[in-house]
């Protein structure tokens, strides 16, 4: 640490709680009016964009279970098919033969043009669209905080927009249901690029001790979008030709992305940079410059590296909090891969259970599910959001997660026990939808309050690395799941993972306390921490993944064992005042 005297703290030790509870609602709501006020016009581009994200993303991935699909005509029978020989061995060459899988025909009918078919559909590949989506828009969320820390938002938009030309385009005019599945490449670019960067625009114009409402004013607006648009597709779509008319819309609202992020979106990254130099004191200069941390090893040694590389290291596994947050996060999306995958596939395929045989849903019901989900995901996150900010993320991600759970436990009675399922599949959406909006904007504000403003987009483009990878987890995990033993098993196995990730956060995540805005200004010494305190950030407690306990320790005691376990010196985070006799 720098500066005059040892640190010593002046107030007694609060409990933990998010960063905006110390004020009241009224002084939170004046806040955000504040920090809004002169940059409306801004933060209006920032909504109508990620608007616009949404709607594109539910017409690029709504028709893609009906563009590769189980056969019409032919299916494979493994049964001996009536009439003929159960003795059906043949001899050639000294060596018999006999069939194991019957290839069963229908006369008279004709396969739909333009959906690429399969005698069996092997749910690992006819939901591989979300693997490479999943993968590509997980990797570039990382990159993309990185370049939005560095370069800064406005060209992340304007580039994410360009990258989504091919993906229209590869589906129109495939000639495979590979070719379909693999320019779901340019999707998860465009979404990563376009929707990561709304995000860090909106907390900047909020702040981080709003982040919760501007994370939920984003992603409310981002997901009614795609719950919206799930009627419109449903609507618009021709299963005898699904690769056509959603299509052409998404190349019309590219446009209109493309011109209205070049021409009228400004850089917000001055933002953030104001926001750090006033909390730490330092000057906008030295935080605007891409800077190193420094590793330091028992023995003293020192490694210089990137912020963005310790970032992602910090919160995927060095601070327990983040950690748990970043599971979490997975099952998010494990969660909505499964929806908009083998939900959709389950729905409209039909099956047999308990109660017999039921006949698959139609297009409007299935979308008609979906819309249920989406509302029920996208609208209630902003009051959540804003909730998280007052009364701390822990419980409301809990409680989100063992919402989820609930929502799927029902889907499986419903699909397992019921002649027709639709009512059930409709419930349980709601509950998968709403458990997700509890925890969804609460997840990334968890991230906010871990990190610092200076490093914010790379450890939020971490947590959103691991988030989406669950698309691709989830899409081959529960895609292999239901080839093996059939979906209901699989949805059952979604459904553990969530509740252990509930557990998870429930013993691992701490809160961060809120910090007084007030800094003396004149004649004031500073004393920075490249690791703050246990009791200013729970980084102590969060040490054990190199195996060092977590039992709360004296400001003295904390000291000493900083020197000897690796710490990451991240760049200097909050500013702790010296004691009162050092100030002039």
């Amino acid at each position: 640490c720098t500066g005059a005297g040892e640190f010593s703290p002046q107030v007694n030790k609060p409990t933990r709680m998010a960063l905006g509870q110390n004020r009241t609602l009224k002084e939170g709501l004046a806040d955000v009016w504040a920090k809004l006020k002169p940059n409306m016009w801004q933060f209006f581009i920032a909504w109508l964009l990620v608007m616009m994200c949404g709607a594109v993303k539910k017409l690029s991935t709504f028709p893609m279970p009906y563009i590769a699909g189980q056969s019409q005509c032919m299916k494979e029978v493994t049964s001996v098919p009536e009439n003929m020989s159960a003795n059906s061995a043949f001899l050639s060459g000294g060596k018999s033969y006999e069939p194991q899988v019957w290839i069963e025909t229908k006369p008279d009918c004709e396969e739909k043009a333009r959906v690429f078919t399969f005698v069996t559909e092997k749910f690992t590949a006819t939901t591989a669209n979300l693997v490479f989506f999943g993968v590509s828009k997980a990797v570039l969320n990382f990159v993309t905080g990185v370049f939005a820390d560095v370069f800064g938002r406005k060209w992340c938009v304007v580039l994410g927009w360009l990258c989504f030309i091919p993906m229209p385009l590869m589906v129109i005019f495939a000639t495979d249901w590979w070719t379909v599945a693999t320019s779901n490449i340019f999707l998860g670019i465009q979404q990563s690029l376009v929707w990561s960067a709304t995000i860090f625009i909106m907390i900047d114009y909020l702040g981080t001790k709003n982040a919760g409402i501007a994370i939920g004013i984003n992603e409310t607006t981002g997901y009614v979008a795609v719950a919206v648009f799930n009627s419109v597709a449903g609507a618009l779509i021709d299963t005898s030709d699904p690769r056509a008319v959603c299509y052409y819309v998404t190349i019309g609202i590219t446009v209109v992305g493309i011109l209205v992020s070049g021409i009228l979106l400004k850089e917000s990254k001055n933002q953030s940079v104001t926001e750090e130099a006033e909390r730490t004191g330092r000057s906008e200069d030295a935080i605007a410059k891409p800077t190193d941390s420094t590793l330091t090893w028992p023995s003293g040694r020192e490694s210089k590296v990137d912020v963005a590389r310790s970032a992602f290291l910090y919160t995927s596994f060095v601070n327990h909090s983040t950690l748990s947050i970043c599971f979490a996060g997975l099952l998010i999306n494990f969660l909505s891969g499964f929806a908009w995958g083998l939900l959709v596939k389950w729905m409209k395929g039909g099956g047999s259970n308990l109660a017999g045989e039921w006949q698959g849903l139609d297009v409007i019901s299935v979308s008609n599910v979906l819309l249920a989900y989406g509302l029920f995901k996208g609208v209630p996150q902003f009051f959540f959001g804003f909730l998280g900010d007052r009364y701390g993320r822990k419980w409301f991600i809990v409680g989100g997660l063992s919402t989820c759970f609930l929502g799927l436990i029902i889907m499986i009675g419903a699909g397992v026990n019921s002649a027709d399922p639709t009512a059930g599949f409709a419930f349980g959406s709601i509950f998968l939808g709403l458990g997700t909006s509890i925890m969804y904007t609460n997840n990334l504000a968890a991230i906010c309050d871990h990190s610092d403003p200076s490093w914010r987009s790379s450890a939020l483009g971490t947590y959103r690395f691991w988030r989406d990878m669950g698309y691709a987890v989830g899409a081959l995990v529960t895609g292999a799941i239901a080839d093996w033993v059939g979906i209901p098993w699989s949805v059952a196995f979604a459904a553990i993972l969530t509740f252990i990730s509930a557990v998870l956060v429930a013993l691992l995540y701490q809160e961060v306390l809120p910090v007084d805005d007030e800094l003396p200004t004149k004649g004031a010494d500073l004393v920075y921490y490249s690791q703050p305190p246990a009791y200013i950030y729970p980084a102590m407690d969060q040490m054990r993944p190199m195996g060092f306990s977590s039992v709360p320790m004296a400001p003295q005691q904390q000291q000493q064992m900083m020197m000897q376990l690796p710490s990451f010196a991240m760049p200097p985070a909050v500013p702790i005042m010296a004691p009162p006799a050092t100030i002039a």
